[in-house]
């Protein structure tokens, strides 16, 4: 099974991950950056801030690049509404 590593980056700099896991597949290692930026983002928002300028970037067990997910990627962002 492939070994995937998720590194974060965003504003306050880069997270290196260090142990990564198996997933069968780079399709599944892209939801769980998604589920993984959602749940930043939801903290952030408890604290008054959405900054979508981040970034997950996934790489193999070689540290090689196979994906990068953007924090814009992992949400749908709506703006107002029209009510008529």
């Amino acid at each position: 099974m492939p070994h995937f590593y998720f590194h974060l980056s965003n504003g306050m700099g880069e997270i290196r991950d260090e142990e990564g896991a198996d997933l069968p597949d780079l399709e599944t290692a892209r939801m769980r950056a998604v589920v993984a930026i959602r749940s930043i983002l939801s903290e952030e928002l408890s604290r008054g801030l959405l900054d979508l300028d981040g970034m997950i970037h996934i790489t193999d067990h070689s540290d090689r690049p196979m994906l990068d997910v953007r924090y814009g990627d992992a949400v749908e962002v709506r703006y107002g509404s029209s009510h008529e």
